[in-house]
């Protein structure tokens, strides 16, 4: 594989897609391409994926979409057709090769990996099919059963895939998350970047500001989050742009690496012009490298923002590390 090529995939990876239509896509092109990963894991950028909200994180990220499609008997172009007897069963949640597993109170435990190892040990029932395993809420894996999951990982059977779900990939182990092809999924779809389009200017500038207006920048990007939610909302309000930013930074890796605009999820409008030079002039400033980077490290300003750390101090750190990237490079 080439550096270009490489540099595609890596970009491809990153990609934040909407649940139904984008997915299937990205699956649809596996199945003709015969490169069905064994292990995906479904990262979504929503501030709410965690709570109680979205209890039923396989439909809400679109992962049983994804189990469908896969052994849907007659798919239409690149969605599962939603009526073949396999749909069927997978819409009443009785497929017997698609299974949900949810955190059975406050962690999914070893015994039900174990229960997984023995189900896969079956074939798919059709002979065209895959046994599908999804997990929902996947972080919430103990330690042990983590540890015994990575063994099915490493040695998959033939025709299986395994869907690992989760608003927190940090919460899974590194060995985990590189066995599995990493799928960022967005539930508000593009309308965020248009949200957040002052906050993510911010961002982009970053480099263009002195120590002292970094902070200064800080405090009315948080300002700004207090003035739209309510009374004590800017933390969720600040998880909510962070995630229409690393949307922003994926685009701009996409583009750099494939200058295709229309593999982009940001909303161009009439606009599209602007759009993509505004793509075209953050991708010089940053090296592919950088803007995976990047992209990580919003998602672990995001899991700061949950575990209750200070909304200026999470704000200041993610613009310093941004100036110091394009900073660096000069």
């Amino acid at each position: 594989m080439t550096n270009g090529q490489k540099e595609r995939q890596q970009a491809l990876d990153t990609e934040i897609v909407t649940p139904i239509s984008r997915i299937n896509k990205t699956l649809a092109g596996s199945l003709e391409t015969g490169r069905v990963s064994h292990a995906y894991l479904f990262s979504v950028l929503d501030s709410g994926f965690a709570s109680s909200d979205y209890n039923a994180t396989s439909v809400a990220s679109g992962a049983i979409a994804f189990a469908a499609r896969l052994n849907c008997q007659t798919p239409k172009d690149d969605a599962a057709c939603g009526g073949c007897l396999s749909c069927k069963l997978i819409q009443e949640g009785n497929h017997p090769d698609v299974k949900v597993v949810s955190p059975d109170g406050l962690s999914i435990k070893i015994d039900q990996v174990r229960g997984i190892q023995h189900d896969m040990s079956y074939k798919p029932r059709h002979y065209k099919g895959f046994r599908v395993t999804i997990l929902e809420n996947a972080e919430k894996m103990t330690q042990e059963a983590q540890n015994s999951f990575l063994k099915l990982l490493e040695e998959p059977p033939a025709n299986v895939v395994f869907i690992l779900v989760t608003g927190n990939p940090q919460g899974l182990l590194p060995t985990v998350r590189s066995r599995c092809q990493l799928i960022r999924v967005t539930l508000g779809g593009c309308e965020a970047s248009e949200d957040f389009s002052v906050v993510i200017e911010k961002l982009r500038k970053v480099y263009s500001y002195s120590p002292v207006e970094v902070l200064e920048q800080a405090e009315a990007i948080e300002k700004i989050l207090q003035t739209r939610g309510e009374t004590g909302k800017s933390r969720s309000e600040l998880e909510k742009a962070l995630v229409a930013a690393a949307g922003w930074f994926r685009d701009v890796l996409v583009f750099k690496v494939t200058r295709d605009i229309s593999l982009v999820s940001v909303n161009q409008g009439d606009n599209a012009d602007v759009v993509t030079a505004a793509l075209a002039d953050d991708g010089e400033l940053y090296e592919v490298h950088d803007l995976i980077a990047i992209i990580e490290r919003i998602e672990e300003s995001r899991r700061w923002v949950r575990q209750n750390a200070n909304v200026r101090l999470v704000l200041e750190a993610l613009m310093f590390d941004l100036r110091q990237r394009v900073c660096s490079e000069g």
